[in-house]
Formats: C-alpha cells, structure tokens, sequence
C-alpha cells in the first residue's frame, strides 16, 4: 500500500540526505515478515514477534553501517548485497513458497492492521511518522546533523559533528522503518511472500527525488517524500483499476524519476552561483 511505501521512503530520504542510499529496504521490509512468523511458531506472544521483527530491522541497518563506514565501502554495494541475500535466504528457508499466519488475532493486529471509520490505521501510522520525521529533520540539533554530514563531511567534522555515528543511526533508522512497516504488512495480511515488496526499493527511492531530495546528500523533504509516496501508490491503483499493464506504472516512475533529478541538479547550479 502507500503507507507502506511512505512508510520506508522516510528512512531512505533520511538516509540519502546524510549523503548514503538504501537498497536493501524492500527485502528487509519482508523478511521481518519471516522473523514474526518465527516468533509466532515457536509460542512467543505476537506483540513481542512483532518487536523482534523491529529489531531485525535495526540489527540489518546496523550491518549496513558497519560495512560502509568501517570498510570505506559504497552504500550502493553494501545494501545491493544484503538486498540480494535477505532474499536469497528468505527463499531457502520458505522454499519460495507463501507461509500463513495461524496465530490468535490479537489487539495488535487492530492497532496496527484495523481501522478508523474509513481511515485505514496503517495510513495513521504513516502520517504520525511522517510529521515525526520531519520535526526532527527541520527542528532538532539531530536533524541538523544529518543535513550537514549530506552537505559536507569535511564541514560537518569542523563543526563537531560525530559522522560516524549520525550516518549509523540513519543506517537504522532506514532498515527498522522498513522492518515495521514489513511486520504491520504481516499483521494486516496474515501471509508471508518471498516474493512480495520486490523493486519498493527503488520505488521509495523515486519517492525521495520526485519529493525533492537530492542524491548527492545535503537537501531533501520528509513531507515531499510523503506526499510523492502516497501519490505514486494511488497512480499505481488506478493504472490497476482500468486494466493498465503494470509496466507502465514503472515506465511513468521512471521518466518521473529523470525528470525531478534534471530540476533537482538545475536547482543545485543556480544555488552554487547564487
């Protein structure tokens, strides 16, 4: 759905902005489905599935850090590999085939999965996140952080800024937003997919740079990101509805994708000789 789209798009433009890229989200968002779905089989109470699904989540963030601020790796390769390898795991372990949830439906599943009149609580949840989000990149010393490691590592470090551990934080930040957002999916449906979420990765990319984030680091919007996030899965929706290839949603993503990054770097040149 488009909050969970949103959902992961928050923690990659976080993570974009402090100058690194996620591509490891979308499989991190479904094998935290595996790990509830573990949890539930082995008799642990859904809620605390649930968390352990969080923390895979942020153990996999952490990873992701490690490698490419302890090994001076690109973040693009660290994360294309442990995109392909959550998945390559997942699909070993299910054998590539759905599992269902068979648990008791608890609370849980109405706070996370249930609704408000029409108001589905997922798409509650991605609005708190989103203002969140967007508090603490505009308004806390730690949003600044972010905004001036993406700028400027050099500048940052002259400013006191500890690199390291801001770059690592969004690292988690971006993995256990996805995490969540793959736990709430499991707790809504009740099934695990391998193959479910394949390519959100990139669409929560496009979300960031048609919402106005650029890749280079520095600038970006958690709102733009949101609204682009909510829009892409209701273009997405009605392409569906009137029968539409579904490779023409990917096509409109893509030339949308071109067209925000050629005014993004338009927009950067003027503000340099400005």
């Amino acid at each position: 759905t488009g909050s969970e789209l949103g959902i992961i798009a928050l923690g990659v433009t976080l993570l974009i902005i402090s100058g690194e890229m996620d591509l490891s989200v979308a499989s991190v968002f479904v094998f935290s489905n595996y790990v509830v779905l573990i949890g539930n089989q082995l008799g642990l109470p859904i809620i605390l599935s649930f968390f352990l699904g969080i923390f895979f989540g942020i153990g996999a963030g952490f990873l992701n850090g490690f490698f490419t601020m302890r090994f001076k790796i690109p973040s693009f390769v660290v994360t294309l590999g442990f995109m392909i390898f959550w998945r390559a795991v997942l699909a070993g372990l299910t054998n590539g085939e759905p599992t269902y949830y068979e648990g008791t439906r608890t609370r849980l599943f109405e706070v996370l999965g249930g609704q408000i009149g029409f108001i589905p609580n997922q798409f509650i949840w991605f609005c708190i996140l989103s203002v969140v989000f967007s508090i603490i990149l505009n308004q806390t010393k730690f949003g600044n952080w972010i905004l001036a490691t993406g700028g400027s590592i050099q500048t940052a470090r002259a400013l006191g800024v500890n690199v390291y551990r801001t770059k690592m934080i969004c690292f988690m930040i971006s993995s256990a937003l996805a995490a969540f957002a793959g736990a709430s999916f499991l707790v809504r449906s009740s099934y695990l997919d391998p193959i479910v979420a394949t390519g959100m990765e990139l669409e929560a990319v496009a979300a960031a740079v048609i919402g106005g984030t650029i890749l280079t680091g520095g600038i970006g919007s958690i709102i733009g990101t949101s609204i682009c996030a909510f829009l892409l899965k209701e273009i997405q929706v009605g392409i569906a509805t009137y029968g539409i290839r579904v490779e023409y949603y990917n096509v409109l993503v893509g030339i949308l994708l071109m067209i925000a990054a050629v005014i993004n770097n338009t927009l950067i040149k003027k503000l340099i000789k400005t």
